[in-house]
């Protein structure tokens, strides 16, 4: 979809004898930006789409392919989040319903599969264990999670698996690696009951991830970027500090013996 639109905007942007420059002034971007869309290297986003709609009077066509774009469930998603994480240096987490995968044991995360009704469970573990071998890279990423407090109650597998889910919890908790800090029921309403979501740092451009039923989303507009930035804050606003947090992990635990 984003290559029919840079195909598109190539096709728009000869039809009326304008060159990248001219383009750029339309959307108050560098003009090399154009030449990196057109080629593929970089991608429309939806703003930039809309203002080229109105001043060509396409009749929405690109902003239409951008949002179209935007909706759909790629199967590219998942290879790029992947890569995306591997790669990352800092990872902030929003976690809602469950232990995020990076933190898991292979047993809870066992246990989520079978819950769930997955038939390949012995494959959607070993994935997710490769995924958890980022952490042993030198120097590890730094990883910021922000938890549910549901998501720590909420027993997935017997009592003693869960125990030691929270217990592994506490463990990364205490590397100097990792920072956890767990948003209370208390807290009542905010942001973050939309959905969980992940932040990818690599380089310097931060990469959201998405979670939701079945596939998730990877987004790549800019402006949505920034507005997942100030989510992850905004929750973190509501959330206990860190040796509260982990007070709380440990009164949690002790419930499951």
């Amino acid at each position: 979809m984003y290559d029919w639109a840079a195909v598109e905007l190539h096709r728009l942007r000869k039809a009326r004898s304008s060159s990248h420059r001219d383009v750029a002034d339309i959307i108050d971007k560098d003009r090399s930006l154009i030449s990196k869309i057109e080629a593929g290297e970089s991608r429309l986003q939806e703003r930039d789409a809309d203002k080229l709609d109105v001043a060509w009077e396409t009749g929405g066509l690109l902003g239409r392919i951008i949002r179209w774009a935007k909706s759909r469930h790629s199967s590219e998603w998942r290879a790029e989040r992947a890569a995306s994480e591997s790669k990352a240096d800092q990872i902030r987490i929003w976690a809602l319903g469950w232990i995020p995968v990076l933190a898991q044991t292979e047993d809870y995360a066992r246990a989520v599969f079978v819950e769930c009704g997955r038939q390949d469970v012995d494959q959607a573990v070993k994935a997710v264990l490769e995924r958890q071998r980022i952490l042993e890279r030198n120097p590890p990423p730094l990883v910021w999670l922000l938890i549910d407090q549901d998501a720590l109650e909420h027993q997935v597998g017997g009592r003693e698996i869960h125990r030691a889910q929270l217990a592994r919890l506490l463990e990364l908790a205490e590397s100097p690696a990792w920072t956890v800090r767990v948003v209370p029921r208390s807290a009542g309403g905010h942001v973050g009951r939309d959905g969980a979501f992940e932040l990818y740092r690599v380089g310097n451009q931060d990469v959201p991830y998405t979670e939701t039923l079945g596939p998730g989303r990877l987004v790549r507009d800019a402006s949505e970027i920034t507005q997942y930035d100030v989510w992850f804050r905004r929750i973190g606003d509501v959330a206990e500090s860190k040796t509260a947090s982990l007070t709380m992990i440990r009164r949690i635990m002790e419930g499951f013996a």
